[in-house]
């Protein structure tokens, strides 16, 4: 190991002074006085939610093994996406009072139940916010029943088996990184419980 590299794997983080440069009712903007691992100042722009919570984003699953997701207009990417219910929390909410309102809000379905299946900081480098990835259990509906928020810029809807679901994934028709992260949590989940059932036998 190189000297700077030894110095920079002992170095202590400062966390230097934050600097609140705009405001809005979802996120706010940092720009803040840092120093680097190699001793020299700098400057560091991160986001926060404005409530200083996480997000969530929910997985609805039929009894029939079909998954609910949204197709969404992002404006960053400037594309429509497919993603799973998801959004920011709201002041003194838990993840799972959160999910169950972004589930009822942008698809009008209300979920049976909502376990929590992991947390995780998707974008570490842009916010140190973690998003909550849960799953719903949600009845048996058609997709005509699912009630889009297009005012969110939601278009469309689909109710999708595993094998569709990991077909659209293989594609990279579902590209956004928080559904990806909360997929992996999905079927770990999934996976733990068939390994522990294969114990009980």
């Amino acid at each position: 190991m190189s000297e700077e590299s030894r110095r920079i794997e002992d170095w202590t983080p400062d966390p230097g002074v934050e600097h609140l440069v705009y405001e809005t009712p979802w996120l706010d903007f940092y720009y803040d006085d840092i120093i680097h691992p190699n001793g020299a100042p700098g400057k560091y722009a991160w986001i926060k939610s404005h409530s200083g919570n996480g997000a969530v984003m929910v997985i609805p699953v039929t009894p029939s093994g079909l998954h609910l997701m949204i197709k969404v207009y992002r404006h960053p990417s400037k594309q429509y996406l497919w993603e799973f219910p998801a959004g920011v929390m709201e002041d003194g909410e838990t993840p799972i009072e959160s999910a169950r309102r972004e589930l009822v809000e942008e698809t009008g379905i209300t979920p049976e139940s909502l376990e929590l299946l992991g947390s995780q900081i998707p974008v570490a480098g842009i916010t140190g916010l973690p998003f909550h990835s849960l799953l719903a259990k949600i009845p048996e509906i058609q997709v005509e029943e699912v009630a889009i928020q297009r005012e969110e810029g939601i278009v469309d809807a689909r109710l999708l088996t595993r094998k569709e679901l990991i077909e659209l994934v293989t594609t990279e028709e579902v590209s956004d990184g928080v559904t990806l992260t909360t997929l992996a949590r999905y079927w770990m989940w999934l996976e733990l419980r068939h390994e522990s059932s294969q114990e009980q036998a």
